[in-house]
């Protein structure tokens, strides 16, 4: 199954064109009732805040849960998406916090739609990914043991590291992401952007809301440029136009024309 890894996060500059914290939970929320109608899966790297991306997506996927045990999986609208025991998860959340410092929203939601949206604890990840993922990965995961020495920098490139091994295969999409005030080596986005083009993944990025999303191609210091060379599909004068619009909609339509040509060339 297709996975598509969603790195979007709010900005300073999103914010100051009227998309608020609210508006960019809400882009998430589209982008994934987008791929998931299109029989994919979602991966997320987020942490649980009040009003951040993950609780956004975890009152989403409550609401697929309630509808999946109203109608069954023979209901034809979107949001109803087919899900069942057998497909397993088609929404993950790698969190860097270990299992027992769960908030009570994260296990409360992995307890309600744990058969729709896993909650991976950063010390349950090596397991999740598998010994033989882990064994390509290029970086020393072994901070994800909870060894409480690792720096959080640390813990975070190696969780992001995962990520991407977890786009298997799959694609990054990246929009806004907070330029100060991170927790990482670098911006989350950013390391993710990079990450996909280190270990060869379609990347997409949605550049017209600011933040790390368009840093990481106008700073020299992130070294982005080559994401004009990336293989996602599209070409050149696509993804311009997809690093330029704020149309969320064409966005999509021209990520979804991305992928298909991809999949279809390999």
């Amino acid at each position: 199954m297709w996975t598509v890894g969603i790195s979007v996060s709010e900005s300073e500059y999103a914010d100051k064109m009227g998309y608020d914290k609210r508006q960019i939970n809400r882009i998430v929320i589209r982008l994934s009732r987008y791929f998931l109608g299109q029989n994919m899966r979602v991966i997320f790297g987020h942490d649980w805040r009040e009003d951040g991306v993950m609780q956004a997506v975890a009152n989403y996927a409550e609401l697929i849960a309630s509808q999946f045990d109203t109608f069954g999986n023979g209901d034809p609208r979107e949001d109803s998406l087919s899900f069942g025991k057998q497909s397993g998860a088609r929404m993950i959340n790698l969190t860097p916090v270990p299992r027992e410092r769960l908030s009570k929203a994260a296990l409360a939601t992995e307890r309600e739609t744990g058969e729709i949206l896993n909650v991976v604890a950063v010390n349950e990840v090596k397991q999740y990914v598998s010994d033989r993922v882990c064994s390509d990965i290029k970086v020393d995961v072994s901070c994800l043991d909870g060894n409480s020495n690792c720096e959080m920098s640390a813990v975070l490139t190696a969780l992001r590291h995962c990520l991407t091994m977890l786009l298997d295969p799959g694609c990054r999409v990246c929009l806004g992401g907070r330029t100060d005030g991170f927790q990482g080596s670098e911006p989350g986005v950013i390391e993710e952007a990079r990450l996909a083009l280190t270990y060869e993944k379609p990347l997409y990025l949605i550049g017209a809301f600011g933040g790390a999303t368009q840093e990481f191609i106008t700073d020299r210091q992130y070294d982005g440029a080559s994401y004009w060379e990336n293989n996602n599909g599209l070409s050149l004068e696509e993804k311009r136009f997809l690093f330029e619009t704020t149309d969320i909609e064409r966005a999509i339509r021209l990520i979804l024309r991305g992928i298909n040509k991809y999949r279809e060339s390999n």
